[in-house]
């Protein structure tokens, strides 16, 4: 792709309000616009509900499986922790193929807790 297709690539945000982080489950799925490959630009969080025990892990996956989905982590905190939306240290997989089902996913590593979560995703 040529630099002008990043240049001008249609940028989404999808969200999942109070998403539960305290069990392994697809939180939600989307998919792009027809034809397009997308690029992960941000994963963020605000914890809604306290975060216990252990960290939860957020990752961005297709339902076929990238071979290192991208990964987010939300620290164990409480509600409406004073930095609650940075900007994620992405890691892992940032391209997704076009015309795939996205899934966001949280592993159930913390005993309780949910936030809601944000992906924003560059469409080109």
């Amino acid at each position: 792709m040529s630099a002008q297709h990043y240049a001008n690539a249609l940028r989404e945000t999808y969200r999942y309000p109070a998403a539960s982080l305290a069990s392994a489950a697809v939180v939600g799925r989307f998919i792009g616009p027809a034809g397009k490959t997308g690029r992960v630009v941000n994963v963020a969080h605000v914890v809604t509900t306290d975060v216990t025990v252990a960290a939860g892990a957020v990752t961005v996956d297709t339902n076929a499986g990238l071979t290192s989905p991208v990964s987010h982590t939300v620290p164990v905190s409480a509600a409406n922790a004073a930095v609650a939306v940075p900007y994620a240290s992405l890691k892992g997989q940032t391209e997704l193929p076009a015309d795939t089902v996205v899934e966001v996913q949280a592993d159930g590593a913390p005993t309780a807790g949910a936030a809601d979560l944000v992906v924003t995703v560059d469409w080109y």
